[in-house]
């Protein structure tokens, strides 16, 4: 009998990594990150890589290597719906509201404890982003270091961190968390409580508005990929991904829709020049 075999994406956060693919056959998964190469793991033991001596999967298992095979080559066009509508929030310390998204997963069973507060915006040993409002000779890695310190002193002293379950509208149902207020447990906010990317870019200071702001920009070809961007929002990040047009070749293909086509493909074709030279 056929497994049941479900098509949908995943954000990567904290750091951000962008948006992966997934064929999910129940018992094996495959991944991609540009829609193009794959990657099948076995969700029963750990994620392991297959490799020629695993092709036998234990008879429990929901599928076989070639009905993983038979779904990939079958699937939908990519992008896939987005999947993971369980969402843990860094809270803004004076509001309560969500600041910085940490994490996300598809399923309840994966809501797990808060234990780590801290949001963390890019790999350790990254140093190439710099603000575009910056000026001086301040290093990629003073950059960053103001970035994480900012968004991580506003939920100071006490960092306080929420799950929420996104609903169909965009509003959210609070679930556990760390250092939770009594009543935050149940509580339900309305969409325009959750910023539209992974931070929330209104700020007291402008300067620290705008640092947040060109944090999203860097990321701006991988953003892209997210459903539901305001027209404002997304026309805003396909000039930011143009001005860097070397990272739209492995995402252009998850976009769900793009604004001014002409522009986009443009640097696409740049970017093409580059990887080439």
């Amino acid at each position: 009998m056929s497994a049941r075999v479900d098509y949908y994406s995943l954000r990567r956060v904290n750091p951000y990594l962008g948006v992966i693919q997934v064929v999910d056959a129940g018992g094996v998964r495959a991944y991609s990150t540009d829609g193009r190469a794959w990657q099948a793991r076995r969700v029963y033991d750990g994620e392991r890589f297959w490799s020629d001596a695993q092709d036998a999967v234990p008879s429990w298992s929901d599928v076989g290597r070639v009905e993983l095979q038979r779904a990939l080559s079958e699937r939908p066009s990519v992008p896939f719906a987005l999947g993971d509508r369980f969402e843990l929030w860094l809270l803004e310390r004076s509001s309560g509201l969500p600041l910085a998204l940490l994490k996300t997963c598809r399923w309840q069973r994966d809501v797990d404890e808060v234990t780590d507060p801290s949001w963390r915006p890019f790999l350790p040993g990254d140093s190439g982003f710099r603000a575009r409002a910056a000026t001086g000779g301040a290093s990629g890695t003073y950059h960053q270091e103001r970035l994480r310190t900012l968004v991580n002193y506003a939920a100071r002293p006490m960092p306080a961190a929420q799950w929420f379950e996104r609903t169909a509208d965009g509003s959210g149902i609070g679930q556990s968390g760390l250092h939770l207020e009594a009543g935050m447990h149940g509580r339900r906010l309305p969409a325009q409580a959750f910023p539209e990317l992974l931070v929330d870019e209104q700020w007291a200071d402008p300067g620290d508005g705008q640092l947040v702001r060109d944090f999203h920009d860097w990321h701006a070809a991988l953003l892209l990929a997210h459903p539901d961007l305001s027209r404002q929002t997304r026309v805003r990040l396909e000039k930011a991904a143009c001005r860097r047009p070397e990272r739209l070749l492995d995402s252009y293909a998850m976009l769900p829709s793009i604004i001014d086509r002409d522009a986009m493909t443009v640097a696409v074709v740049q970017a093409r020049l580059i990887r080439s030279a």
